[in-house]
């Protein structure tokens, strides 16, 4: 019997915005209740008989697996391609697949016994995917010790994912004394009932606090963390594995170059609510051993460059976590240390081909990694509830950034530092898309940035002088390379002639934009039109806000929300600061 069928809302957005013409896809999904959800999709290339599926797969999370295939034409077929890649598929006995003809209807089709059986299916609202499927994240650390080859390498980490997978290992739910075993013991699951699951477990960590206390929420993701327990000697996590140590050993036959070094197992898995605590077990198993084929894979990589085949240009790998705003699912990537961004374009021009992803903005550098348990707040602006208003255009700013403001970081600056805050949550912005990787300067980088281009005196150093866009825009420019665009209105009520450039703007860039008037700065992140009344409102992320990084209090007081043309101030002139950004990947 086929299962029921649902479709993740971001894979149907994809879909309908793909460009591509006569080509096969793939589609990932997992199974719940009986029920089939596709959360995932790529286009396939068949490069040298290799299945790029097959190595996409190690970048999802645990439990999302390829269940069918996406063909941009009016009836399924059985030719080459769908069927080696139907044929891969083991989520369900009746694999999928999805027709998109030339006017963008989307058809679904079982393959049972060889013959497509075309089924009906919902369309998973993206709020419900965060409402009811759960990201657990395991995070531990295991030793490499092998020789410096590539037989070597795969030898130990094939050795090490036998032994995960035998049943030998434990998972310790961080934080409770909830411990999970495999087929080598007899126990299961301690700490808890055995029929525990896991929605249970995580609502019971949340405080007892009134529902309508709770009225605004962020989508931030928060996973569950778990760690990984074994056999262990001290010598493991010591400084000397902080780096990598290459030796050399003497055998009796030869000199033999030797690998030690700390391998970071950081892995997700994405699970239904319901999902018992027992079933988690095998599902961790299979994160561990995706995450030890990547790193595998990194250190191949570099062991089959020319002047590292001894090893001692080996670089330790690092974990980064993505959930791309279109794309709805995390994609994990591992890379060498300290090989910059700029070195690995190739390889992320492919995974954006690979994801039908835009190629005109970075997407998978480091600083558009997934931000887990950030201090402060990100995009506090997802917590307001969308208006759904017949001829009103609403664009806002595009990725993440983070809101800064008075007296963060223990820093008093109350009264004179609302554009340096501004300026900040536009540093961050740049960071986030992965446009720079330059660290968000402090109040006194900013001055001294300010004085060594000789925009200012040395005085300024240490003082509460204020700032306004001009010197945004220099700093900007000095410090990250960024261009942009000053805008002067005369009064407030001027202003409102420039909605079609702020549109444009946030259309074509999506930056936030610092604007100074009087003696105050905010930053805008969103602009309103109304279109039947000629009417324009603008969405503030205001910097003068003293109390603690609270969602409730942020978005409840309106120190973030939609304003009126009446919050400007009729008679003050304004300078606006729009940066602006160059297509990059």
């Amino acid at each position: 019997m086929s299962p029921r069928l649902k479709i993740s809302k971001y894979v149907i957005e994809r879909l309908l915005k793909s460009e591509t013409c006569e080509s096969t896809g793939c589609l990932y999904g997992l199974m719940y209740d009986g029920t089939l959800l596709v959360v995932g999709f790529s286009l396939e290339f068949f490069e040298n008989e290799k299945k790029s599926y097959s190595q996409l797969l190690l970048n999802l999370p645990a439990e999302v697996e390829l269940c069918g295939v996406a063909k941009f034409s009016d009836t399924p077929n059985l030719e080459s391609k769908p069927k080696e890649i139907l044929q891969d598929v083991d989520i369900t006995d009746n694999p999928l697949f999805l027709t998109i003809d030339k006017e963008k209807e989307i058809k679904a089709h079982f393959l049972v016994h060889e013959k497509f059986e075309e089924t009906q299916y919902d369309i998973f609202e993206s709020e419900d995917l965060w409402k009811q499927f759960i990201h657990v994240r395991l995070n531990t650390v295991l030793p490499l010790t092998c020789e410096a080859t590539i037989a070597g390498v795969k030898n130990v980490l094939q050795t090490k994912r036998k032994k995960i997978a035998s049943g030998q290992v434990s998972f310790q739910i961080h934080g409770t004394s909830i411990y999970l075993f495999g087929i080598a013991s007899d126990v299961g699951v301690s700490g808890t009932s055995t029929e525990a699951n896991i929605g249970d477990l995580v609502d019971s960590w949340i405080p007892e606090q009134s529902s309508k206390k709770k009225k605004y929420h962020i989508n931030n993701i928060e996973p569950v963390p778990v760690n990984l327990v074994m056999k262990a000697t001290k010598d493991i996590l010591s400084d000397k594995l902080v780096k990598t140590a290459v030796k050399m050993m003497t055998t009796q036959r030869k000199p033999a170059f030797c690998i030690s070094m700390p391998l970071r197992i950081d892995t997700l898995a994405m699970i239904h609510r319901n999902t018992k605590l027992s079933e988690l077990y095998n599902v961790l198993v299979e994160a561990t051993c995706r995450s030890l084929k990547l790193l595998e894979s990194i250190l191949i990589e570099q062991l089959g460059q020319e002047g590292i085949g001894d090893g001692a240009g080996l670089r330790l790998p690092e974990t980064f976590h993505y959930m791309p705003p279109t794309v709805g699912h995390f994609i994990t990537r591992i890379v060498p240390k300290g090989i910059p961004d700029e070195s690995m374009e190739k390889e992320r021009k492919l995974l954006h081909e690979q994801l039908d992803l835009p190629l005109a903005r970075p997407i998978f550098r480091r600083g558009n990694a997934y931000i887990f348990n950030s201090a402060k707040l990100i995009n506090p602006h997802e917590a307001i509830p969308p208006q759904n208003k017949a001829n009103v255009s609403v664009v806002t700013v595009r990725g993440k950034y983070t809101y800064y403001h008075y007296m963060q970081d223990n820093f008093n600056d109350d009264g004179w530092g609302c554009a340096y805050r501004s300026m900040q949550t536009i540093f961050s912005w740049f960071k986030h898309q992965g446009y720079s990787t330059v660290e968000v300067p402090t109040h006194k980088e900013i001055q001294q940035c300010l004085v060594t281009i000789g925009d200012k005196p040395s005085t300024f150093l240490g003082s509460k002088q204020w700032i306004g866009s001009t010197e945004v825009m220099f700093c900007l420019d000095t410090l990250l390379g960024v261009q942009s665009r000053i805008l002067f209105a005369n009064t407030g009520t001027e202003l409102q002639t420039y909605t079609p450039e702020l549109i444009h703007h946030f259309e074509q860039h999506g930056s936030p934009i610092m604007i100074g008037g009087g003696v105050l700065a905010h930053t805008i992140i969103g602009i309103e039109y109304n279109e039947d009344k000629n009417e324009t409102r603008y969405l503030i992320l205001d910097p003068h806000y003293t109390g603690g990084d609270e969602i409730q209090t942020v978005i409840s007081k309106g120190w973030c929300g939609w304003k009126t043309s009446d919050f400007w101030n009729k008679t003050a002139h304004y300078n606006l600061c729009l940066p602006q950004t160059k297509p990059a990947i």
